[in-house]
């Protein structure tokens, strides 16, 4: 795999929200989790699986995706089609069920390397990018195409908001300056569908309320 490649949004997000050379997280392991439910809601809104309108989440087809962790998602949503808010969903996933379906999909694919580290307390688990420019590239390609004033395309607006909505621009975007933030903020609200900048929205409130739950 090339590093112009495009992942999966999840993949793309998790492996910017880590170091690219140690695979060190940059985020809590519960912000962490929020982008990762955040990040496969939005795959399944991208394979035109659900909607998210008015804070919950609508189900327009549910035919497996082709790709085995967005529709172990579909599949959970389907078997409790009784909850529909995005909140809800954002926040169940978090639990680890979304970050164990991304760093399987990534370890399957020979992206990212399982290492387990004993110690005297306990053992524990990193996931190591495999090639340090492909893990690198996400951030790389929306800084790069943000500076040439160039437009992204959909699930690139949808990593930038995630990036966004859960801190990581403040290590991501440090170099972009305020005509390319303000770039960005110009594409987000101009060309990202409605449901999608919704799910950006929540997964901001979603983060924001964890942030005040752990400083309570």
């Amino acid at each position: 795999m090339t590093a112009s490649a495009q992942l999966p949004l999840a993949d793309d997000l998790f492996l910017t929200a880590h170091d690219s050379v140690k695979g060190k997280c940059l985020l809590s392991p519960a912000t962490l989790g929020l982008g990762m439910a955040s990040a496969l809601i939005g795959e399944l809104v991208l394979w035109r699986r659900v909607d998210v309108v008015d804070g919950k989440i609508q189900i327009i087809d549910d035919r497996p995706t082709g790709d085995p962790a967005a529709t172990a998602v579909l599949d959970q949503l389907l078997r409790e089609g009784h909850h529909r808010a995005v909140r809800d969903w954002i926040s169940f996933l978090a639990t680890g069920v979304a970050t164990d379906l991304v760093e399987r999909r990534l370890a399957r694919s020979a992206l990212v390397q399982r290492q387990e580290k004993r110690g005297l307390f306990g053992s524990k688990v990193s996931f190591v990018p495999s090639d340090t420019m492909i893990a690198g590239w996400p951030a790389t390609r929306i800084r790069t195409f943000i500076g040439r004033g160039e437009l992204l395309d959909i699930p690139d607006l949808v990593l930038a908001g995630l990036i966004l909505a859960t801190g990581l621009d403040q290590h991501v975007f440090l170099t972009l300056d305020a005509r390319g933030r303000g770039q960005l903020f110009d594409q987000l609200k101009r060309r990202l569908p409605a449901m999608l900048l919704e799910l950006i929205s929540q997964s901001e409130a979603a983060v924001g309320d964890a942030v005040m739950a752990r400083r309570a």
